[in-house]
């Protein structure tokens, strides 16, 4: 069975103080059987630009098998934002963007959240929105409103609400057509119930902590799903919602 983790890090975070470097996290996946994974920074990150250079440079070294995914700040100039996500996409070939109502601070109809909304839909890539701790900016259904604007995009709830706000996300799912749930942190009969209601489809495998990652392959593992259910979760669903090549 191939994996796909859909979401990774590496730097260095200030707000949430933690740090993993490209060589902890492939190891961890070496570790784990991970085929592929889309690696993007923290959003606590002090050099924006240098993570995403240091991304790519995985990329380059391990082709096929590392994805980058943009993780910026939208509270700046919005020339500028524009600017390195384009880079980010067009020359380095990321491909997705993430958005992190706590971590940067992001109100969900605010002006710069649309501008990640925007500025992805123009360049036709995902976005990943943080949900759970950090409510109500990350409540999963306050998103709804920007989501249902811009309906090209392909969204992704990033933790599926985590839990506590997991049947709001999986409600968000139900009713918004372009968005897919990532489920790390989430209990498994929420996954299970996510996977019955949506389909295998619109459900992704991601771990968010190198440590997770063998828990969260064994909440997907103890559902029981059909082998091919199961290939789908683990990686069909990233590979198609981030358009990666084939596994």
């Amino acid at each position: 069975m191939d994996i796909i983790d859909s979401h990774t890090h590496v730097g260095s975070c200030r707000v949430f103080d933690a740090e993993q470097s490209p060589e902890q996290l492939l190891h961890a996946l070496d570790s784990t059987g991970i085929h592929g994974a889309i690696v993007q920074p923290y959003p606590g990150s002090t050099n924006i630009a240098a993570d995403h250079d240091l991304i790519a440079e995985m990329a380059h070294d391990h082709p096929g098998r590392i994805f980058g995914m943009a993780s910026i700040n939208p509270h700046m100039s919005h020339t500028a934002y524009r600017q390195e996500l384009t880079r980010c996409v067009e020359e380095l070939g990321f491909v997705g963007v993430k958005l992190h109502p706590l971590g940067h601070a992001v109100a969900p109809t605010s002006r710069d959240g649309e501008l990640v909304f925007r500025t992805a839909a123009d360049l036709d890539t995902a976005v990943m929105i943080h949900t759970g701790p950090g409510a109500p900016f990350a409540d999963p259904a306050a998103w709804v409103p920007m989501i249902n604007r811009y309906p090209s995009c392909r969204v992704v709830l990033a933790h599926a609400g985590a839990g506590f706000h997991t049947p709001g996300a999986i409600g968000v799912a139900t009713v918004c057509e372009n968005v897919t749930l990532e489920t790390s942190w989430c209990k498994v009969p929420d996954i299970a119930r996510a996977i019955k209601l949506l389909g295998p489809e619109r459900v992704m495998f991601g771990s968010d902590n190198a440590l997770n990652i063998r828990s969260e392959i064994a909440s997907y593992e103890s559902i029981g799903l059909s082998a091919e259910d199961l290939q789908t979760v683990m990686a069909g669903a990233a590979s198609a919602v981030f358009r990666l090549p084939s596994h």
